[in-house]
């Protein structure tokens, strides 16, 4: 589960998109809008945002049911707890960057210097981490 930490001063704001086909949105997972569809953010893909309730979409979402998601748009400032599985990050690796192994935990394994998903602003345990979102 992802954990909002710091916001700073204001929100972008909530928003809101139709969700993908089957898709399970949890709450505060990251997520990626392509095409006007809000879809869960996968590794080397966009961060969007992250979602601001948990729902799952119909089979046929995008086209029949076309219920939306809402999700929050950060600010650049904007720091997550996020949860960290594989490698070994320590509190050298705060400023490196990192892809996501699914929506909601980033994949330690692999840590760049200069791109990536997000970067380790803190460092917390070697399972947690402080970050920002990089390629929003």
């Amino acid at each position: 589960m992802i954990k909002k930490v710091n916001t700073n001063t204001y929100e972008n704001g909530v928003v809101s998109a139709v969700g993908d086909n089957s898709a399970v949105f949890t709450m505060h997972c990251f997520v990626n809008k392509v095409a006007n569809v809000l879809h869960l953010a996968v590794a080397a893909g966009n961060i969007s945002g992250i979602a601001m309730e948990a729902v799952t979409m119909a089979s046929d979402n995008e086209t029949v049911a076309k219920a939306f998601v809402n999700y929050e748009i950060p600010k650049d400032s904007t720091t997550y707890e996020v949860e960290i599985a594989g490698g070994t990050i320590t509190v050298v690796d705060e400023g490196k960057f990192y892809d996501l192994t699914d929506s909601d935990t980033v994949d330690g394994t692999s840590e760049s210097t200069t791109t990536g998903q997000v970067k380790l602003e803190k460092f917390v345990s070697a399972t947690k981490g402080i970050f920002t979102i990089a390629n929003a």
